[in-house]
C-alpha cells in the first residue's frame, strides 16, 4: 500500500457514498443479490475511509478532505485555514503539504495493520 493508492481510495469517498445511496434505493424495489453484495463491499469501503479519517487531528482532518475529497489548491487550503483558524496560526502551503503527508503515513499505517487491503484499491 503506497501513499498514492491511499490518496485515490480518499478521492473515491464521494463516489462511493453516491453509488452507495443509488443502490440503496435499488434495493427498495428490486431484491439482485449482486446489487446486494455490491452495496456491501462500497459501505465497507466507506466505513474503512471514515474510520482511517477518525485517527487524524482535526487539522489534519480538514485538509485531507479539503485536498483529496473537496479539491482545493493549496491556495484556497490555506485561505480556509486561515479564516477558520485565524491569522495567529496561518500555514504556508510547504507545512500544509507536511501535514497532509504525515496525515496519510498515519492512514497508511492504520490501514495496513486493519486486514482490510483487499477494499483498498
Amino acid at each position: 500500500m503506497t501513499e498514492e493508492s491511499i490518496k485515490e481510495f480518499i478521492k473515491s469517498y464521494p463516489d462511493l457514498k453516491a453509488k452507495r445511496d443509488i443502490l440503496d434505493k435499488i434495493q427498495n424495489y428490486s431484491q439482485n443479490a449482486e446489487k446486494d453484495e455490491e452495496y456491501s463491499r462500497i459501505t465497507i469501503k466507506i466505513q474503512i475511509i471514515e474510520s482511517a479519517l477518525e485517527i487524524l487531528k482535526e487539522n489534519e482532518k480538514k485538509i485531507v478532505l479539503w485536498h483529496l475529497v473537496d479539491e482545493k489548491t493549496w491556495t484556497e487550503i490555506e485561505e480556509l485555514h486561515e479564516e477558520r483558524a485565524g491569522t495567529k496560526y496561518n500555514y504556508s502551503n510547504r507545512t500544509l503539504k507536511r501535514m497532509q503527508q504525515n496525515a496519510l503515513k498515519k492512514m497508511e499505517a492504520f490501514l495496513s495493520k486493519s486486514g482490510f487491503q483487499e477494499y483498498i484499491s
